[in-house]
């Protein structure tokens, strides 16, 4: 079964991409877990793995967050059927074959998997999914720090936006033209996608050896999609047709001093993405060096972090895998 993967920062647009993919007819895009990035990167903890106390320990971390009140798969993964997805060692053969079962619950030929921070478990991708294809999406930081700043599930405000959006792009450009040179990742804006989709996603779809369907634009009348919009604040949107205007509603949202300070932060990435700063150049550097600083301290200071039950759930599991005793010292450099 064909897997893709989808670079992309925390409110870019992603469960949108991912919602629109799971319309095609061969496609999955299930729902998020937050399943490889906490796994992959800790599984060095419950080495070795192939002996049956690590093994068990790892099954039953995967099993706690499959069944997180987070969000909706059609494929229920009980203990023991996990357990016989694959032999004691083979984790990437245990991703693979979780997701695979959820395609086949909904008669679909490829994965499509959103996953936040890929930079940071790059190599467990490429190692055991040497065949996948990857699709960078980014949007407009101003943008996106509004939307973080507006949901409750995210610490601080937009200046905290803004420095995730930098890190994630620094790290997925550089993922991403070496990818792209070898065929395997195409570039997608947001901003394109919900102002022209058809055009958009045909690049995309031809890299995954798809054709666009029409049916992918009524995303939204799926059931399960329907389900997963009423279980977080961040999907509400998912449900309702594509909003061809939601861009620029910065401009009207933020202060200048919000939009200066994001656009000082993230000036350089943006003009390597398309995106022109409202704001001059002198104009950025005499606020970055009297105000951006003492700005951004308040502004993180500013938003209450309560994020919803459901959000926690996920959170406390993924825990397990950071908590979880190591078998032995990490090696020395």
């Amino acid at each position: 079964m064909q897997f893709s993967f989808l670079m992309c920062s925390e409110r870019s647009g992603s469960n949108l991409i991912t919602r629109m993919l799971d319309a095609h007819s061969q496609v999955c895009g299930p729902a998020t877990k937050h399943l490889i990035n906490p796994v992959a990167r800790n599984a060095f903890r419950y080495e070795p793995l192939e002996q049956p106390e690590g093994w068990r320990a790892m099954l039953d971390d995967i099993h706690a967050l499959l069944n997180a009140d987070f969000s909706h798969w059609r494929h229920a993964f009980s203990r023991e059927s996990l357990a016989g997805l694959a032999e004691p060692g083979d984790l990437p053969g245990l991703i693979r074959r979780v997701f695979e079962a959820e395609a086949q619950a909904h008669g679909k030929q490829q994965v499509f998997v959103k996953e936040n921070q890929v930079y940071e478990f790059v190599a467990f991708l490429l190692i055991h999914f040497p065949r996948a294809h990857y699709v960078y999406q980014v949007r407009d930081p101003r943008d996106m720090a509004l939307s973080w700043k507006n949901n409750p599930g995210h610490p601080g405000g937009v200046c905290r936006a803004a420095r995730q959006w930098q890190a994630d792009q620094q790290h997925s450009l550089k993922l991403y033209n070496d990818l792209r040179r070898l065929g395997r990742a195409r570039l997608l804006h947001y901003e394109a996608l919900i102002s022209a989709p058809e055009e958009a996603l045909r690049p995309v779809l031809a890299m995954m050896g798809l054709a666009w369907e029409p049916r992918m634009l009524a995303f939204h009348e799926s059931e399960l999609t329907r389900a997963n919009a009423g279980q977080q604040h961040a999907w509400a949107n998912l449900d309702k047709a594509l909003m061809a205007d939601n861009r620029h509603k910065y401009r009207e949202a933020l202060t200048a001093d919000e939009i200066r300070a994001v656009e000082c932060i993230c000036r350089h990435e943006m003009r390597s993405l398309g995106y022109a700063c409202d704001f001059a150049p002198e104009v950025l550097d005499h606020f970055a060096a009297e105000a951006l600083s003492a700005f951004e301290q308040a502004d993180n200071q500013a938003k209450r972090h309560e994020p919803p039950g459901s959000v926690r759930a996920n959170v406390e599991a993924k825990k397990r895998f950071y908590q979880h005793p190591a078998s032995g010292p990490l090696p020395t450099a």
